[in-house]
């Protein structure tokens, strides 16, 4: 790994986890299209809304993209997120808590921070759902037809 790759503050180069930053990169993830392995839409009691979808490789995730409602620190914490996520096994990116993310973006307001807990939910959601079809269960109803015909 070379400097221009590497995000530790060693290089120099570490990606600037601001509000305004993340925010900025996050309104670009939240445009593209997502991936196939999809969690589900969570919502919280503000009405806001969040989903994250993955595409997986050996095991590890590869990309994240996500969808969220316009909230400047829900698109920043999603972003932050997705960084974090991105190489990770499915189970150390499930292990990833609300109060982990809060400690990695600068700048949020307190009345604000809840926002953190929706994108983790959506993030795991979308972890969920990889983990069954990496299992080869899609849904209940699958499963039920399975038992039927045995």
């Amino acid at each position: 790994m070379n400097a221009e790759e590497c995000t530790a503050g060693c290089c120099g180069a570490a990606r600037r986890r601001t509000v305004s930053d993340c925010f900025d990169r996050g309104l670009r993830r939240n445009r593209t299209e997502p991936f196939d392995i999809r969690g589900q839409t969570m919502r919280d009691a503000n009405a806001l809304e969040a989903q994250f979808s993955l595409k997986i490789a050996d095991g590890l995730i590869e990309a994240v993209r996500f969808k969220v409602t316009s909230c400047v620190a829900l698109t920043a914490y999603a972003e932050v997120l997705a960084e974090e996520a991105e190489k990770l096994s499915l189970t150390s990116a499930n292990a990833i808590t609300p109060l982990a993310l809060i400690d990695l973006l600068e700048g949020v307001p307190l009345f604000r921070r809840d926002r953190a807990n929706l994108a983790v939910a959506a993030l795991r959601s979308a972890i969920q759902s990889a983990f069954l079809l990496q299992t080869g269960v899609m849904n209940e109803s699958r499963l039920h037809l399975r038992h039927a015909t045995a």
